[in-house]
């Protein structure tokens, strides 16, 4: 006979044993599902943001099923970091449409990490095969998703092969199936457009929303700020529309990580299925999910693409600050922390450091450390780099037309407190005045 105690062990045992059974169970749900989750992750939240009447995206007789992709085993277990296009297009009657949103989601399931970049639609870039500068939206009228890949690709200089188009129709029904999004109601939002049948009549507070409601705080704009506004340079912040929709993704994340929203997967599927269109093979969408089944909410990084609005020759634009947008590339794509750079006077003269440093600065390079070298004399400048900053590295000393060098070759290079990913030594042939 068991004594009380052995009992209690054998409860807790068999306890455990359901308990790890109920979690097998789960993990098999979400094995079958978690590409549902992966393109909620993707676009659902940042995909119905319109702001005009009778959008609509259908699915044409060449948009079928995607093509099975063959990996082999592993490429399957370890899928490579992929870049996917969220596009949200204004598609008309005989017109592609331009895009109303674009997100960029770097996706890297080694580190369990995706980012999500928002792309202003008028951000201004050279769209490939056109001539002079133009709105990024117009890539898509110009020549499809391909073309918007391709433009993004080139503009922010990473590969982007993939891309998932979103159908607005869905979207209320999708977000009533989840039982709404609980968010906090920055200000009154009030706006009718009766020919539009477009009506938005909300009030501030946390709240939970249904999708019509949803809906609505995710098209509202009449705050003066428009789609995005930088409105405060020191500090890098930003409001409008965009904020709005990266705060609405957040949330939504959450609400599709809940336990709960695994029951309702295969109304999500019916949903999706209508509203998603994408050339992103479904053994590589499986794959990627597999590898993020685990993702936690917080792993999800949302960033607005740096720059001010501003008029040129007679055209708004989003003016993107290409020192900011590298930093933020290397940092969200490519994983790579925001370079550390040192200056060191190594010629002697005074004020040779400061003023290369200055120089480095007004280039966006941020520079963190001033001061004299461990001895004068250095004839030539240099630029002493990590292998894995070699990159950034080449830039430097493209500026100076410096000798660049392998840190790993130099004995202890180092001067200070720290180490830095790029150490400029001012040489004697650095001039002020070629700047």
């Amino acid at each position: 006979m068991l004594t009380p105690e052995e009992l209690e062990r054998k409860r807790q045992e068999l306890e455990k044993k359901r308990r790890l059974k109920r979690e097998r169970r789960r993990r098999q749900m979400i094995l079958y599902g978690i590409a549902i989750i992966l393109s909620i992750l993707l676009g659902i939240g940042t995909a119905y943001y319109t702001y005009n009447k009778g959008i609509r995206f259908s699915r044409g007789p060449h948009q079928g099923r995607a093509p099975v992709e063959q990996t082999d085993n592993k490429k399957a277990a370890h899928p490579e970091p992929v870049n996917i296009l969220v596009l949200g297009i204004d598609e008309r009657p005989d017109d592609p449409g331009r895009t109303d949103t674009m997100i960029l989601a770097s996706i890297d399931p080694a580190k369990k990490h995706v980012a999500l970049i928002s792309l202003p639609r008028d951000t201004r870039v050279r769209i490939p095969g056109r001539r002079g500068y133009d709105r990024l939206n117009a890539a898509h009228a110009y020549g499809g998703p391909k073309l918007a890949m391709a433009a993004v690709s080139e503009f922010l200089g990473i590969p982007v092969d993939y891309y998932v188009r979103i159908n607005f129709d869905g979207f209320e029904k999708l977000i009533d199936i989840l039982g709404g999004v609980e968010i906090d109601v920055e200000q009154r939002m009030k706006y009718d457009d009766y020919a539009g049948n477009l009506h938005i009549d909300l009030y501030p507070g946390k709240q939970v929303l249904n999708g019509a409601d949803a809906l609505a705080y995710v098209r509202f704009r009449s705050d003066g700020l428009g789609d995005i506004s930088l409105i405060d340079p020191a500090k890098g912040e930003y409001g409008g529309r965009i904020v709005r929709q990266q705060k609405f993704m957040d949330a939504l994340i959450r609400k599709a990580a809940q336990p709960a929203t695994i029951s309702k997967l295969p109304s999500l599927a019916l949903q999706l299925h209508a509203c998603v269109n994408t050339n992103l093979p479904v053994t590589k969408m499986l794959n990627l999910a597999l590898s993020l089944r685990d993702l936690d909410s917080s792993s999800v990084v949302t960033a607005v693409l740096p720059g001010t609005g501003d008029i040129v020759n007679g055209v708004a634009y989003w003016v993107p600050n290409e020192d900011a947008t590298r930093v933020m590339v290397d940092r969200l794509v490519r994983g790579l922390e925001p370079v550390t750079i040192q200056v060191l006077n190594g010629s002697g003269a005074a004020g040779a450091a400061g003023r290369a440093a200055e120089r480095l600065r007004e280039q966006g390079f941020p520079v963190l450390d001033v001061r004299d070298a461990q001895r004068f004399g250095y004839r030539q400048t240099e630029v002493i780099v990590t292998p894995d900053r070699w990159d950034v590295g080449t830039q430097i000393a493209q500026i100076f037309n410096a000798k660049i060098v392998d840190r790993e070759s130099v004995e202890n290079p180092a001067w200070g407190d720290r180490q830095y990913d790029v150490m400029v030594i001012v040489g004697e042939n650095f001039s002020p005045s070629q700047f």
